[in-house]
């Protein structure tokens, strides 16, 4: 191992192309166990000996024997012994020493306020540069653009909290104490950086303090609460779509105090996204885009689709997610913002209202341009928009696809759907069913000139006379059942006293007259039936 070399390199080339970690010195031999620290990125770790070896009578080549070789090392932007962490964002290349994870070959002050930045940790110390937020400056500040405000005013201006100097301070004192950012339109935010003075503090004492978003400066305690605990951390993340962002410190009293050195709100303007907002959203989003991916979160403009809104509607759909259809214009064509009916010549029958054809028919039209009216026998005068047909039916005396005919003979009513039966050649009005020939009607029908007859039975209409002795028959049996009832209900009453308990209820039925039969034009019998209900000798009720 004489005079060999150890290299760190991004390439195989032999000799090494790289950067030399070790060389052995002469004189002497080195040790055959070595441990060689090398704080280098690179791909190959190249052993390198080309110095051989002189025994005084020749010149040998170079051997070498390697019995165990360990690299230790992270990939490149982590540190720790298991490299679990992750190296500053501002060192320079993210490249930091496995040890302690500060920079190599220092830290990037490109955005650091003053070009000052912690060369361990890669923190830019003084503050940002002008709408940079975050630790390394790396993040878009919308604050830097918003209104800042200390209720009530102190001594120093809301200003100073977002100027990107953490040195320069806003504070106030007074019983109630609020910090507020007013964004001044609705914005996607991810996170919020605070710093505050050395104020806070000493007023925690296990209070809670709350971080709010809302979309009005008065109303914030009914907005969404951002973070609550008993000490407010300086970074603070979540995704939330607000207009004012509102701190209240966890004491509130006559002596309360507030010092905020600088307020960082992650976001980007509406219109803008990326790491440092430097991309623009598609033309067509309806509101902010997403922050990382430039999708359209809040949906598209009228007329246009997909996730960057950059498709057209298709063809026969317009308006807000192509929800609208252009049923009404000529071939279902329009324009897929407005709906406006590329053949302004004309709409499709059932469509009415200029070029953009979007308005139905009014009730009773139907056709181009509406100018059809609906039929007069339309039930309701109700008919399609575009064919005219009458949806509901016809009315009585009509029938047919827009009720043009009349029922045929023999038939009356809503959609022709009664017969004339009653009258001689069954031929009657097809509106109301009056008879032709209002003196001549069948025998059995209950109302003059009506085709409505009282019964279709066959046997009731030849035998008149066996119809009237069952419903004699009936009425009798009627009658009995009803006195036997009140009798039965009396007795239980007590009403019967036991010296009248002989005495029978006697029921004196006196059918006057039996038939007395009225039948000019063939009208059914007129039955009529009296009683007398006599208790004790004394009539009581009658009928």
């Amino acid at each position: 191992m004489d005079g060999f070399a150890l290299y760190v390199t991004n390439t195989s080339t032999i000799p090494p192309d790289g950067y030399l970690c070790y060389e052995d010195p002469d004189p002497g031999l080195p040790n055959i166990t070595q441990t060689i620290p090398c704080n280098e990125l690179g791909k190959y770790v190249i052993y390198y000996n080309n110095k051989g070896s002189n025994d005084g009578s020749s010149v040998n080549g170079p051997i070498v024997e390697l019995c165990y070789v360990a690299i230790n090392g992270c990939q490149k932007s982590r540190w720790g012994s298991n490299c679990e962490e992750f190296c500053s964002e501002n060192c320079i290349e993210q490249h930091c020493y496995l040890r302690n994870g500060s920079c190599v070959w220092g830290c990037n002050t490109n955005n650091c306020l003053n070009d000052i930045c912690n060369t361990f940790s890669g923190v830019c110390t003084d503050g940002c540069k002008e709408r940079l937020t975050g630790n390394y400056c790396n993040k878009y500040n919308m604050a830097s653009d918003g209104l800042v405000e200390l209720i009530p005013k102190g001594s120093q201006p809301g200003s100073l909290a977002n100027d990107g100097n953490k040195t320069s301070c806003s504070k106030t004192m007074g019983p109630t104490v609020t910090f507020q950012v007013d964004l001044q339109t609705k914005s996607i935010v991810t996170g919020v950086y605070i710093t505050f003075g050395g104020i806070p503090d000493k007023y925690y004492n296990g209070w809670l303090s709350y971080l709010y978003a809302s979309n009005t400066s008065i109303s914030w305690e009914n907005g969404t609460v951002l973070y609550q605990g008993k000490s407010l951390p300086t970074e603070i993340y979540f995704n939330v779509v607000f207009r004012y962002l509102t701190y209240v410190p966890p004491v509130q009293d006559i002596s309360s105090e507030l010092e905020v050195c600088e307020i960082g709100i992650i976001g980007c303007p509406p219109s803008r996204y990326g790491p440092i907002c430097n991309e623009s959203c598609p033309g067509n989003c309806n509101g902010p885009c997403d922050l990382e991916t430039g999708n359209c979160v809040f949906g598209c403009l009228d007329g246009w689709t997909g996730d960057k809104c950059g498709q057209e509607c298709p063809d026969g759909q317009f308006g807000r997610n192509c929800s609208q259809f252009c049923n009404g214009c000529i071939s279902n064509i329009c324009d897929h913002v407005n709906g406006l009916c590329d053949n302004s010549t004309g709409c499709n029958p059932g469509y009415v209202y200029g070029n953009f054809c979007n308005t139905t028919c009014q009730a009773g039209t139907y056709g181009n341009d509406c100018l059809e009216t609906c039929s007069v026998n339309c039930f309701n005068q109700t008919c399609n928009k575009i064919t005219g047909e009458c949806l509901l039916g016809c009315n009585s005396g009509w029938l047919g696809f827009n009720c043009t005919q009349e029922c045929p003979n023999g038939k009356f009513g809503r959609n022709c759907s009664e017969f004339c039966k009653g009258c001689i050649s069954n031929m009657c009005d097809p509106v109301n069913g009056l008879c032709d020939n209002t003196t001549a009607i069948k025998p059995g029908n209950e109302y003059r000139n009506s085709c409505n007859p009282v019964s279709t039975n066959k046997a009731e209409t030849d035998h008149p006379v066996s119809t009237q002795i069952g419903l004699f028959t009936g009425g009798c049996l009627f009658g009995s059942l009803v006195t036997a009832i009140v009798c039965f209900l009396l007795m239980r009453k007590g009403q019967l006293r036991k010296r009248q308990g002989k005495e029978k209820c006697q029921l004196n039925l006196f059918f006057l007259q039996l038939f007395k039969m009225y039948t000019p034009q063939g009208n059914k019998p007129n039955i009529q039936v009296r009683f007398r209900y006599q208790y004790m000798g004394k009539p009581t009720i009658s009928s």
